[in-house]
C-alpha cells in the first residue's frame, strides 16, 4: 500500500514534468542549446571534420597503424570500439524511426533529421 502510493506520486510528478518539458518549449530549448554550442565551439562539426576522419575511420584502414591490433588480452582494438559505439548508436529503433518519419512527414522530414543530427552532434560532444 505504501509502495503503491509512492509509485502513484512518482507517476503524477513525472506526468507533470513531461507535460511541461515535452512541448514546444523543450524543442526550442534543445535547438537553442545546439545552436549556442555550435557557435561557442566555432562550428566544431565542420571545422574539425578532417581531424575526426583521420583519427577514427581512416585510421582503421592504415596498414602500419595499430588500430586493428590488440595489444593486450584484456583490451579491445580501435576498430572493435568503433563497431561497439556504432552498434549502440545506430540501432533498429533509429532505422525504423527514420522510415516512420519519412512515411509520416514526407521528404521534409529528412531535412529536419539532418538539422537535428547536426545540432545533436555538438550537444552530445559538449
Amino acid at each position: 500500500m505504501i509502495l503503491n502510493a509512492f509509485l502513484e506520486k512518482v507517476t503524477e510528478i513525472n506526468d507533470a514534468v513531461n507535460t511541461w518539458i515535452w512541448t514546444d518549449f523543450g524543442l526550442y530549448l534543445l535547438l537553442a542549446a545546439g545552436v549556442v554550442m555550435t557557435i561557442v565551439t566555432g562550428v566544431f562539426q565542420i571545422a574539425h571534420l578532417k581531424h575526426w576522419w583521420k583519427n577514427t575511420i581512416a585510421s582503421v584502414f592504415k596498414k602500419d597503424n595499430s588500430a586493428t591490433k590488440k595489444t593486450d588480452r584484456k583490451s579491445i582494438s580501435q576498430f572493435q570500439a568503433l563497431c561497439t559505439a556504432l552498434a549502440a548508436t545506430v540501432g533498429t529503433g533509429n532505422i525504423a524511426g527514420v522510415a516512420a518519419a519519412i512515411c509520416i512527414g514526407g521528404p521534409g522530414a529528412v531535412l529536419w533529421m539532418w538539422i537535428a543530427a547536426f545540432l545533436g552532434m555538438i550537444t552530445n560532444f559538449s
